[in-house]
């Protein structure tokens, strides 16, 4: 079924590998998963395994952004790893419902952050605007035409401003460009010799990288605490490409939509709590 999809021999193998290993039911996956939390090895390592199909199905979803396949697929199998060390067979959902979080998250930063030079950001509003934002504006132009009314239609649906939709879409439809290119048609001058000089305050700029990194930081360890229904529920409502309701998430989880919901409160609770020091004086409280 994957023939179609290999771009090299040994993409091509590791295909053909992939599909002789068998599809497992709950009761398997859930036993397989028992024993490696036990410390069996090899029972993690199989069910890595005949989970490693899943992890070329949502890679294939992603293709569209000009990177080769292997190299998703290739992110996705960390991300199926992680899952398989922190998946919780007690919590009764299947494997896969729990991987595809860690699968897609790895696949969705690896675009992001190899897109271009500069990158585009990784934050939920950047990975949201990301991925949505063609398809939202070939919908609405569709119905309303191009100019100004449908650039404020994209910002009102994405909840942001006029001017990170335009800022995004330079991104998204620009190319790297040398700075050792010429920045006119006539002249010597390059576009390094436009360049504004750095002259910003040094250590306010060391404050504010040492701040990033300390909340990227905090959340992905809060991340870790969380359990299967919530990561589920940051994949699908805060983090990930697709923003899903609360309706489809309980459908998946077995949950009502308010059930969903206050979760999903849960969850932005602890992560306020967790940044809670970070944030300017009296902000923290309002939250």
């Amino acid at each position: 079924m994957f023939d179609a999809l290999a771009s090299d021999q040994g993409f091509s193998r590791f295909l053909t590998a992939i599909e002789r290993y068998p599809l497992l039911d709950r009761e398997r996956e859930l036993a397989l998963s028992r024993a490696y939390r036990e410390g069996d090895k090899a029972s993690g390592d199989l069910l890595v395994c005949c989970n490693l199909r899943y992890v070329v199905k949502i890679a294939v979803g992603y293709r569209g952004y000009g990177f080769r396949l292997n190299e998703l697929v290739a992110e996705g199998n960390m991300g199926l790893l992680q899952a398989v060390r922190r998946f919780e067979p007690e919590r009764g959902l299947r494997f896969m419902t729990y991987a595809s979080y860690w699968v897609r998250a790895h696949v969705l930063s690896y675009i992001l952050k190899h897109w271009s030079l500069v990158g585009v950001g990784t934050g939920p509003m950047q990975s949201k605007l990301f991925f949505r934002l063609h398809r939202e504006k070939a919908r609405l132009a569709a119905r309303l035409g191009s100019g100004e009314d449908l650039t404020a239609q994209l910002a009102a649906k994405f909840e942001c401003s006029e001017e990170r939709i335009r800022s995004m879409e330079q991104r998204i439809d620009g190319r790297d460009v040398s700075l050792d290119a010429k920045a006119y048609r006539e002249g010597s001058a390059t576009i390094m010799d436009t360049l504004a000089g750095g002259c910003g305050d040094q250590e306010a700029e060391l404050l504010e990288g040492e701040v990033q990194t300390l909340v990227h930081e905090r959340v992905a360890d809060a991340l870790t605490r969380l359990d299967a229904r919530e990561q589920v529920i940051v994949h699908h409502r805060l983090i990930g490409g697709e923003r899903q309701t609360l309706s489809e998430i309980g459908k998946q989880l077995g949950l009502s939509r308010e059930r969903v919901r206050q979760l999903e409160q849960r969850v932005k609770t602890k992560l306020r709590r967790t940044l809670a020091d970070l944030a300017p004086e009296g902000l923290a409280e309002a939250a």
